[in-house]
């Protein structure tokens, strides 16, 4: 007899403990033909914080990390998915909300009716209503800074950044895409296990561009599904311009971590992602 189906969501948690518990709460509450397991890394260094996650200490299915000091989103993924026994694993941020009991259970029906589908996001709903941009091309350097500088209001450079931005992309339609946020990703076993995780050289972002990379690389696809909503709380820690900079720490990792994934990528060939889905496809991206 086959064993069943096991679902591993990892959460890192930094100061966000009552969120955590909500996202606890309801993962437990998914139905479907699989059992779940869920681990919390809390990078917060923070007692009161503790306290409040430590009253999952008990469950059977939930497993708590603290770490002693902030290792960051990337390695407090890794960490987390160690410890994962499971067929898929789940990197689902604090703030998420699960808006139905089945979400677990259509994430599943995709690989099962795809194997060629490594990796799988959803739609998200922001609390005003709005869907957050959580799909993008694969990044170029000029891109990454023109967007965040007045320069994306020239002419000439203003496509350079909504190319990259990926701005007209269609959230209510299901799609192959270069990649997308690790706020809500889905990573099969196989794929996970054929790339080695995250890379641990970031910090908190470019990661999971990376990842995708890999994950079509390696002759897998990255799916976008829109037909599934989780709730976001549309807060991005990394918001702002170059001005930002020196009064933004989130903002100086995001740059330091893009330098990273630029110095890697920058020779390497773009990944054939115009696979067709719903009338939708993604581009192949040259690093130039």
């Amino acid at each position: 007899m086959a064993n069943k189906l096991l679902i591993s969501v990892v959460i890192v948690d930094f100061f966000k403990a009552e969120r955590v518990v909500d996202n606890v709460k309801r993962i437990l509450t998914q139905q479907g033909d699989f059992d779940i397991e869920v681990i919390v890394v809390d990078n917060s260094m923070d007692v009161g914080n503790q306290q409040i996650l430590l009253q999952y200490q008990d469950t059977e299915n939930v497993s708590l990390v603290f770490n002693p000091q902030n290792n960051g989103y990337t390695r407090g993924s890794n960490q987390g998915a160690d410890l994962c026994r499971g067929d898929y694993l789940l990197f689902v941020n604090p703030d998420i909300e699960w808006k139905s009991e089945t979400t677990l259970a259509d994430i599943v029906s995709i690989y099962k009716q795809d194997p060629e589908v490594g990796i799988v996001g959803t739609r998200q709903l922001n609390d005003d209503g709005s869907v957050p941009d959580t799909v993008r091309r694969f990044p170029n350097l000029l891109a990454q800074v023109v967007r965040r500088t007045s320069l994306r209001n020239w002419p000439l450079l203003k496509g350079i950044a909504e190319y990259y931005e990926y701005v007209e992309f269609d959230y209510y339609k299901p799609a192959d895409v270069d990649w997308i946020q690790s706020s809500f990703m889905t990573i099969s076993r196989e794929v996970w296990d054929k790339i080695g995780g995250f890379d641990s050289r970031y910090f908190i972002f470019m990661a999971d561009p990376d990842i995708c990379y890999k994950c079509w690389e390696l002759g897998y696809k990255v799916h976008y599904e829109s037909d599934i909503v989780v709730g976001a709380d549309g807060l991005r820690c990394s918001a702002g311009g170059f001005n930002d900079v020196f009064s933004n720490r989130v903002l100086r990792f995001h740059i330091r971590d893009a330098f990273i994934y630029h110095f890697q990528y920058l020779l390497k060939p773009g990944i054939p992602t115009a696979r067709k889905s719903q009338g939708q496809g993604s581009s192949s991206v040259n690093y130039e």
